[in-house]
């Protein structure tokens, strides 16, 4: 996932011609992340963050999705959109606190509530493109047998068929939640999407490694799904998220050289073991 040098000659040019009252954007500062691109400004006391359209595309992910996903969400849980133009995504920068851990199991319950009754986006999520793709772009090194066999496994199982189909965030982690006064509001949507939802919850217990069951539990409870049926289909869903994880973090290696992506990747490969 390449993003171009950021150009904020012309990222000025779209603020000036969307943002039309402004004066000229105050000092554009990057974001932290593992992904990169996001730039954050301010025009007197409003602040705002521009992602740059990836250099190099991925499939399913694309700032005209974000865009989109952005003007049907609620506003109660994500940003505002401002525009997409000239290859920049611009959204009001969301006020609050990014804490370190997850919030409580009522909070994150909820908000998953909220987040799982939006009305659908209007395209699906599909991994097997992304895990293709991610192998192409890893280091030919790094490309393991078992990697490999892990790729023809899921070729032949196929994606498991949607308890339950909803709109996605797909990247709930504590640093994507922004704490505010009365609520919580996520970050980040360029991997939201139509699909399971319990895809959803396999891909918050991979990411943030806590042990699902209580999670588990609390959505079927609040959602009037059964407990086993929906333990069932997230536990199908796990090996297919871990997996997503690992790949990600080897495509991210070859793309900058920081280790710090070949020790979470060691560790997601380690954790895929438990299901061979």
């Amino acid at each position: 996932m390449l993003f171009s040098k950021p150009n904020n000659s012309t990222l000025q040019s779209v603020i000036e011609k969307y943002l039309p009252a402004a004066q000229a954007a105050g000092c554009f500062s990057p974001l932290e992340g593992l992904s990169g691109g996001s730039l954050h400004f301010t025009i007197g006391t409003r602040e705002y963050v521009a992602r740059q359209q990836l250099e190099t595309p991925m499939p399913g992910v694309s700032l005209a999705r974000q865009y989109r996903a952005l003007t049907r969400i609620s506003h109660e849980i994500g940003s505002r959109p401002v525009c997409l133009a000239n290859g920049w995504l611009i959204v009001e920068w969301l006020a609050g606190e990014v804490k370190s851990e997850l919030p409580s199991l009522h909070s994150l319950n909820s908000l998953l509530y909220d987040l799982h009754h939006q009305p659908c986006f209007g395209w699906r999520i599909n991994l097997l493109p992304l895990l293709e793709h991610y192998w192409q772009m890893a280091g030919p090194e790094r490309r393991s047998l078992a990697w490999l066999r892990w790729l023809k496994k899921m070729n032949k199982q196929g994606e498991p068929k949607p308890l339950r189909l909803a709109a996605l965030h797909m990247d709930i982690h504590a640093g994507n939640l922004v704490h505010q006064a009365q609520s919580i509001k996520l970050i980040d949507w360029e991997y939201a999407g139509d699909g399971d939802v319990a895809l959803e919850l396999a891909a918050i217990i991979a990411a943030n490694n806590i042990d699902g069951e209580s999670l588990v539990r609390a959505y079927a409870q609040l959602n009037h799904i059964q407990v086993d049926k929906l333990r069932r289909q997230v536990s199908r869903w796990q090996p297919w998220v871990i997996l997503l994880m690992a790949s990600w973090y080897e495509c991210r290696w070859q793309q900058t050289q920081d280790r710090t992506f070949i020790t979470l990747a060691d560790e997601a490969w380690c954790r895929l073991r438990a299901f061979d």
